[in-house]
């Protein structure tokens, strides 16, 4: 099944997500209070960040599945398209689910939702979808305030409370009528257990870990996502869970198809040569960069990647070229070790600090936590760091995380060869 993720061919990229200055703005509709107007139009003008790089996917679709049970699945067409061979795999009875009729499951007695999935697969892409569909009035009508949290915000203060959560919202005053009412009316949309810096225990006293086993705001909503391996402890606390699958073959060609027209049947033809690239690109993230690398490998009479090392080596390359580019240098950049100075020095401690998060399975760090001699600036110019200003709920620290876990670990792998 296919679902579509905007309204419109702009859909919401996995990082930055201002809010837009277009005159032609979405608004709640008439008759709610103020605090709900306020959110509902927060999200109703989600709109992608008007940067061009890291490459971001202009629009996007992927696949849905419900996991019925934990029992071993059977095989068959639809259970063996969603296995990829990865420790992310879910091998479990499941079936194939729209959108909408997730949506639909969830009432006043299915409150807790879980939602698992790879790196890169589109769940952070799903919860602003959620959070602008419920702005836009199409989803979750009995949900009167929605709170969408990217976990990884709280790398520097780990222990959630509920006022640090409403304070970020500028809601303070509202936790008196949320307690009183057990959080009737009231959505969270929590992103990335995985991300979270404290890792979710069924015996822990912390507001947050009672949320989500339901034990206080009882009458409250919860969505939340994660990788699979960082879900285990909560599955048994959620009364849905659900599988984001990412692309199957044919999303794989329509996205090329649409994204790059002129271009598509080459693109295909060379992933239909190269097998284990094509096996990336059911990480919607992973076909994105591929196009990038394909689009500019062309334009540049450079080589096109033969396996997956040299996609992530050539993604990197193509990346410090354009800050060249940027800078007003022209630089043939033929290996990574041929970086001159000072961004040499620079690309060597980006990747110590691959290393040190990767080994520490930590997948944001803040930046008063990291000691390099270069400014943010610096960092975030190279364009393979993405640098978020705004955690606020982390104390407002400046948050420093790779574009995908992926490049992350390649990265870290560069650094022990090195």
């Amino acid at each position: 099944i296919r679902n579509t993720y905007c309204h419109s061919s702009q859909n919401s990229p996995e990082k930055s997500l201002p809010i837009s200055d277009s005159p032609q703005l979405l608004l709640p509709k008439p008759g709610v209070n103020a605090s709900t107007r306020n959110l509902k139009g927060r999200y109703c003008n989600l709109m992608p960040a008007q940067v061009d790089f890291p490459p971001v996917p202009t629009f996007s679709f992927t696949n849905l599945a419900l996991i019925k049970d934990t029992t071993e699945a059977k095989k068959s067409a639809f259970f063996m398209k969603t296995i990829q061979g990865s420790l992310d795999d879910v091998i479990e009875k499941k079936m194939t689910i729209t959108y909408e009729e997730l949506f639909k499951s969830i009432s006043s007695t299915n409150k807790i939702l879980l939602l698992e999935g790879r790196p890169g697969c589109g769940k952070t892409t799903l919860t602003r979808k959620i959070s602008r569909d419920w702005g836009e009035g199409t989803i979750l009508s009995f949900v009167k305030y929605l709170f969408l949290i990217p976990l990884r915000q709280f790398y520097k203060n780990p222990i959630i409370e509920l006022n640090t959560v409403l304070s970020h919202f500028r809601m303070a005053a509202l936790e008196k009528e949320l307690l009183q009412s057990e959080g009737e009316g009231v959505c969270f949309v929590l992103d990335g257990l995985d991300e979270y810096s404290v890792k979710f225990s069924t015996q822990g006293h912390s507001w947050f870990e009672e949320l989500l086993r339901g034990e206080v705001l009882t009458s409250s909503t919860i969505i939340i996502t994660s990788r699979p391996n960082a879900s285990i402890e909560l599955r048994k606390h959620v009364h849905t869970r659900g599988e984001v699958l990412g692309f199957f073959k044919e999303q794989i060609h329509e996205y090329i198809d649409n994204g790059n027209p002129s271009k598509a049947t080459k693109i295909k033809a060379f992933l239909h040569s190269h097998q284990n690239i094509l096996h990336m690109c059911y990480i919607p993230f992973h076909l994105v960069m591929i196009m990038f690398i394909y689009d500019t490998c062309e334009e540049d009479k450079t080589p096109l990647p033969k396996s997956e090392t040299e996609v992530y080596e050539l993604f990197t390359r193509l990346s410090l070229v354009r800050y060249y580019t940027k800078i007003g240098k022209d630089i043939v950049l033929r290996d990574l070790e041929s970086l001159p100075s000072p961004e040499c020095a620079l690309f060597r401690s980006i990747s110590k600090i691959a290393y040190d998060t990767t080994t520490n399975e930590m997948t944001s760090i803040s930046l008063h936590d990291i000691h390099v001699e270069f400014s943010v600036s610096d960092i975030e110019n190279l364009g393979i760091i993405v640098v978020d200003r705004k955690a606020g709920l982390s104390g407002g620290e400046t948050i420093l995380s790779f574009a995908h876990l992926t490049n992350q670990e390649f990265l870290a792998a560069y650094h022990v060869s090195t």
